[in-house]
């Protein structure tokens, strides 16, 4: 797993914060179904993969935001990408914090 990628998908042209939620919550829909490890946030979603994976998703996201009735989004994405070794993952920088979380174990 060479790349982390966190992906802030925002509808541009969406009537209400129910309309927001909604397309937000297909577009988290796509990511499950990925496959790929991921974390969401207030703000965010981090996911775990390799780069061309983790682009591919990206791309899907969008399109899934646009199939939920979204004809205007901005994604803004941070991406963490390592040629020669695994980068860290989204669970290592946030399992500490998440103690008692069910999708942390306690075996770190």
């Amino acid at each position: 797993m060479n790349c982390s990628v966190a992906l802030q998908f925002l509808p541009m042209d969406a009537a209400s914060d129910d309309e927001v939620c909604r397309i937000v919550d297909e577009v988290i829909a796509e990511i499950d179904a990925s496959g790929l490890s991921y974390y969401v946030g207030p703000f965010e979603t981090a996911v775990d993969g390799d780069l061309d994976e983790c682009m591919d998703l990206v791309k899907r996201c969008i399109k899934a935001g646009e199939k939920a009735g979204c004809a205007e989004s901005a994604s803004y994405l941070k991406i963490s990408y390592r040629s020669d070794r695994d980068v860290m993952t989204t669970e290592r920088k946030i399992a500490k914090y998440h103690t008692g979380d069910p999708r942390f174990s306690d075996d770190r």
